[in-house]
């Protein structure tokens, strides 16, 4: 039982993923597969540093609070992205990208190292993470709907405050 609810956690934590990569397939952005890569990996690593923080410090660090500082960054980023046309070819921005998935990344190793999950759930959500991105590039570039192509332009940054928005309310 343990096993399957790693692995649904690993699930939540890469649902990030899957919606960010839609959002690039949607706009036509080739990602190279090097940069999936290194995003999984520091994905990984920050699960992996997390974990050993939350068993470490215990609770120290309220999870909620890392929960509500990831939902106001993302919609932020969201808002921003509305009035603004984010580079998202640009290597920096994947950077940010990459940051911002992390940040509640952050929470799930805090709590998984706070129950004592064990540490290969790291690399588990890591690889997932590459997966889910990966899908979602390949969903959105397939969408051929006229009005999501139509309103593509608003669509990452409504995307990106109702991941925001979720953050907050669950």
């Amino acid at each position: 039982m343990g096993f399957i609810l790693l692995i649904f956690l690993a699930l939540l934590v890469s649902i990030d993923g899957f919606v960010i990569g839609f959002m690039f397939g949607l706009k036509r952005i080739k990602i190279p597969l090097i940069v999936l890569l290194l995003i999984s990996i520091f994905s990984a690593f920050v699960i992996f540093f997390s974990m050993g923080v939350g068993r470490v410090l215990g609770e120290v660090i309220p999870s909620s609070f890392i929960q509500t500082l990831a939902g106001v960054l993302m919609i932020s980023v969201g808002i921003y992205n509305l009035f603004n046309d984010l580079p998202l070819y640009r290597r920096s921005y994947f950077v940010i990208i990459a940051l911002l998935m992390n940040v509640d990344s952050v929470g799930y190793g805090v709590q998984a190292g706070l129950a004592e999950r064990p540490f290969w759930f790291a690399p588990l959500a890591g690889i997932l993470l590459m997966f889910a991105l990966i899908f979602g590039i390949i969903h959105g570039h397939e969408t051929k709907n006229p009005f999501v192509l139509r309103y593509v332009a608003a669509l990452p940054g409504l995307l990106f405050i109702c991941l925001g928005m979720m953050k907050l309310l669950f």
